[in-house]
């Protein structure tokens, strides 16, 4: 008898269809929300969700090198670029999101652009959650 595929419960999943950005998968309401804000804010060019790869060393010892997508690349009309990651503010201390960001921190200052972590403090400061 074949193994049940557990389901993951907690995060909503699912398709958004963007006039900007065409489908996008998402895998938390937050980030639906958050594309469902980038078009309608008419100071986004183009946005992209997950295209972004950004390299980092994942273990000093084995110098492995992984690959990290960020949940949003941001153009806006005024030419500035923002790299935004959705994140739970009780997940930003781990070892895994620091090393990620400070990658990106990194990856963004070589490509003109701007890293930003949005919690569910902003998001609720700006009103999507």
């Amino acid at each position: 008898m074949p193994k049940k595929k557990k389901r993951r419960r907690g995060y909503k999943r699912g398709l958004h269809t963007s006039p900007v950005a065409g489908e996008c998968k998402f895998r938390s309401s937050w980030e639906e929300k958050f594309m469902i804000y980038l078009d309608a804010d008419v100071s986004v060019k183009s946005w992209s969700y997950e295209k972004t790869a950004i390299e980092y060393m994942s273990n000093k010892k084995t110098m492995k090198i992984r690959k990290y997508y960020p949940d949003f690349f941001v153009e806006y009309q005024d030419g500035s670029k923002k790299v935004i990651e959705i994140k739970q503010k009780r997940k930003l201390l781990e070892a895994t999101v620091k090393k990620k960001a400070a990658a990106a921190v990194s990856w963004c200052a070589s490509n003109g652009a701007t890293y930003v972590i949005l919690t569910e403090l902003e998001l609720k400061n700006m009103g999507l959650i």
